[in-house]
């Protein structure tokens, strides 16, 4: 007699997921990545700086994370989540503080560099394993939900407030009410919900098999986990790097700051539906061709931002970047699940998330530097729209899921017998 399914959805479940849509709520999506475009201008203004220079410092921060989250990964599927997660907001929170003290661009780029340390290890790959080993019927849409409601709603929500915070105290205060927040806000909420599941369980049946995958090393050498980190590195790169700069991308094209600020914001609400509606898909179809159609939008979306001067056509454009954007984010995740097992996740993932956090430091500094030396970014949409071509062909050539969602019934039967039998 087949043994009935115990339900994923308990108060335990659905308190790691509150927890995970809080650490990406105030994550370094929301506290670093989106808002960065505000900062460009008065620090350059500030420190008399080119464009590029600038760029080099803010990208310190996203480079030395791609740098450190292997580490990062690594100690999570060592030592757990709530000892290594806790004591990164805390170096995240007095990092974000200290970016509004520094007194010369060289200080400045140290204290980005310092923020990255917390965002190694504050980051999704820690709340994304924390959903993998609760949720496994319905990860995809925890995952997309906790992303979407988390990551995107938080960086759509920071421009907006970040922007009146920079015209009436200055970058500086900006930027230590945010580390504050995280401290005296932030820190004590997660104290409170973060826990470590209790038990191993099989998927969705009763205790998800956390040791069931590949290791790293054997990851590393499939041509699944390179064609999919390509094509996050290539995404990242071109939509992360266009909307880093999109308030002087937009505002050089005749553009108010309001819409700049707009476009932000709508590009972030995009990548919430993205997030929200590709996990939903992703638990329904277990098939990589899910992932094109959203790299293909945010290729669509990517030239109308970087061409268009109308207002009617920007938003939408923006909107539909975003969609593209948040499901990359999204599927990155819940692929490395799919593709890789749960045995080396933390590891894996990282590797992802470290390749997408080099891909905005590089866009981030093209930019820059296209700026710089061709007095506009026009240039940018044929090298970013051809990035995103390659990611669409790389993710549409992945393959079969190792580890599927829809098991056989007889493997899943198999495996409920062994778990009752334990």
């Amino acid at each position: 007699m087949d043994a009935p399914d115990k339900p994923e959805f308990t108060i335990a479940s659905i308190r790691a997921a509150i927890a995970a849509w809080l650490g990406l709520f105030f994550g370094p999506n929301a506290m670093v990545s989106a808002p960065m475009s505000l900062f460009m201008v008065p620090i350059a203004s500030e420190f008399h700086l080119a464009r590029a220079t600038v760029s080099a410092i803010l990208l310190l921060s996203p480079i030395t994370t791609a740098i450190l989250t292997p580490f990062g990964g690594r100690i999570l599927d060592r030592i757990g989540f709530r000892r290594t997660l806790l004591m990164a907001l805390v170096v995240f929170g007095v990092a974000s503080m200290s970016r509004g003290i520094a007194q010369n661009p060289w200080e400045l780029a140290a204290t980005f560099a310092f923020v990255s340390v917390g965002t190694a290890l504050n980051s999704s790959v820690g709340y994304s394993k924390l959903i993998t080993l609760w949720f496994s019927r319905n990860r995809g849409l925890v995952l997309g939900c906790a992303v979407a409601l988390g990551a995107g709603m938080g960086s759509a929500l920071a421009p907006q407030i970040v922007r009146p915070l920079i015209h009436h105290f200055g970058w500086r205060l900006a930027y230590v009410l945010s580390g504050a927040f995280m401290l005296v806000v932030v820190l004590p909420l997660m104290a409170l919900l973060l826990q470590e599941p209790p038990s191993r369980m099989v998927d969705g049946i009763g205790p998800v098999v956390s040791d069931e995958g590949l290791s790293r090393a054997e990851a590393l050498r499939t041509h699944t986990f390179w064609f999919l980190g390509i094509a996050v590195f290539l995404a990242s790169m071109a939509l992360i790097g266009t909307n880093a700069h999109a308030v002087p991308l937009l505002t050089e094209r005749g553009f108010s700051g309001e819409i700049a600020v707009t476009e932000i914001s709508i590009f972030f609400i995009g990548g919430v539906i993205g997030q929200m509606s590709c996990g939903i898909v992703a638990d329904r179809i277990d098939s990589q061709f899910v992932v094109a159609p959203y790299y293909v939008l945010g290729l669509i979306g990517l030239l109308i931002v970087h061409l268009t001067t109308s207002t009617t056509l920007l938003l939408p454009g923006a909107f539909v970047m975003g969609l593209g954007q948040g499901a990359e984010i999204a599927f990155a995740a819940y692929l490395t699940s799919r593709y890789f097992g749960l045995k080396a996740y933390g590891a894996i993932y990282a590797l992802y998330f470290g390749a997408s956090n080099a891909g905005i430091a590089c866009g981030l500094l093209l930019m820059g530097i296209v700026h710089d030396h061709a007095g506009s970014y026009g240039p940018m949409a044929l090298i970013f729209g051809t990035e995103l071509a390659v990611a669409v062909v790389l993710v549409s050539l992945m393959g079969p899921y190792r580890y599927a969602s829809r098991r056989p019934k007889r493997i899943v039967r198999a495996a409920a017998e062994a778990a009752q039998g334990a």
